[in-house]
């Protein structure tokens, strides 16, 4: 699964893509460089990182700006190398710091003034998980 999922994105397979990229798929959360740093301490950080910019050229990967830290989910839509479709908002839980694609409510496009050049869009909502609830 992991090596069609690299080929369908035009990603040349290696052993650490296919690490980090099993990774995002056996975890299913959203995880950051520290995350895969605790997670492969062997592995050399900028490998690391170069693989995550990768994938997320290469639209497997959406970055979240998360207070300073650059967190990833894997993308669920048709993202490729020219078009992220995974609009939609992310949700940070003020206790355990958490982060959650809200993937059931897209962001709706937004009808900018003429002349001015849309780059991202990003939505961070906090609050408290379910998890830290009780």
């Amino acid at each position: 699964m992991v090596d069609k999922i690299l080929e369908r994105h035009a990603v040349r397979i290696t052993p650490m893509r296919q690490l980090v990229l099993e990774y995002f798929i056996e975890k299913d959360m959203v995880l950051g460089l520290k995350d895969l740093e605790e997670a492969f301490p062997k592995s050399d950080k900028i490998t690391i990182y170069r693989t995550l910019k990768t994938f997320e050229e290469k639209g497997i990967i959406h970055g979240i700006n998360n207070v300073g830290e650059i967190k990833y989910a894997r993308c669920k839509g048709f993202c490729d190398v020219h078009h992220h479709a995974d609009w939609h908002p992310h949700f940070q839980c003020d206790v355990c710091l958490g982060v959650v694609c809200v993937d059931d409510a897209p962001i709706p496009n937004i009808e900018l003034p003429q002349g001015y050049q849309w780059k991202s869009t990003t939505v961070m909502i906090t609050g408290v998980c379910p998890d830290c609830t009780g």
